[in-house]
């Protein structure tokens, strides 16, 4: 097998991180997978913020557990109790924000960029986990949000957070369901 499709296929979601931090080359090469994720008509439209100040990232989490409180989202707050998780980003060294200007397209385009970092983190020998819910603290239209702390403008639109770093437990990748597939001959 190729080493993308191997890539692609060994990858899960890792909920459990060393402390570790990350080193120059491994930001680096992820800031690289980042830029280099194709977007609808080239337009490049996504920014990233990467945070490894465990500061800052303790104070986004208290806020998302503070508005998962507020909108009683028991049914979250249980599953990070089972995890046994103390935060949404499951103490990574690194969370990566993707954010950009309100477009036909953006979600699509984040979409396509936390992929290209999720892969580039296997593919270097780390984990990571896709949380969406980690960027409720930065969305513009709640109030007491984190976005001008973090530097987004009014009109900026945070769509998707990464946590990255190295593994402390890993878990097997899921196993497929092939009717979710349809052929058309």
């Amino acid at each position: 097998m190729n080493e993308t499709l191997a890539t692609i296929l060994d990858r899960s979601s890792t909920r459990s991180f060393t402390d570790q931090p990350l080193d120059y080359d491994q930001l680096a090469a992820l800031k690289n997978a980042a830029l280099a994720a194709p977007t609808a008509m080239n337009r490049q439209e996504n920014r990233f913020i990467f945070v490894t100040n465990k500061d800052v990232l303790e104070k986004i989490n208290q806020k998302v557990l503070a508005l998962m409180h507020e909108e009683s989202r028991q049914d979250f707050i249980n599953r990070m109790k089972e995890r046994g998780a103390k935060s949404v980003f499951y103490d990574a060294p690194l969370v990566v924000f993707i954010y950009s200007k309100a477009s036909k397209y953006a979600y699509l385009n984040a979409g396509i960029a936390v992929q290209n970092l999720a892969l580039a983190a296997h593919s270097l020998g780390l984990g990571s986990c896709i949380i969406g819910i980690g960027t409720s603290a930065l969305q513009t239209d709640i109030p007491g949000n984190l976005a001008a702390e973090m530097g987004l403008e009014p009109d900026d639109i945070c769509h998707i957070s990464i946590a990255i770093g190295h593994i402390a437990q890993d878990k097997e990748p899921h196993s497929f369901d092939y009717s979710h597939c349809r052929d058309i001959e």
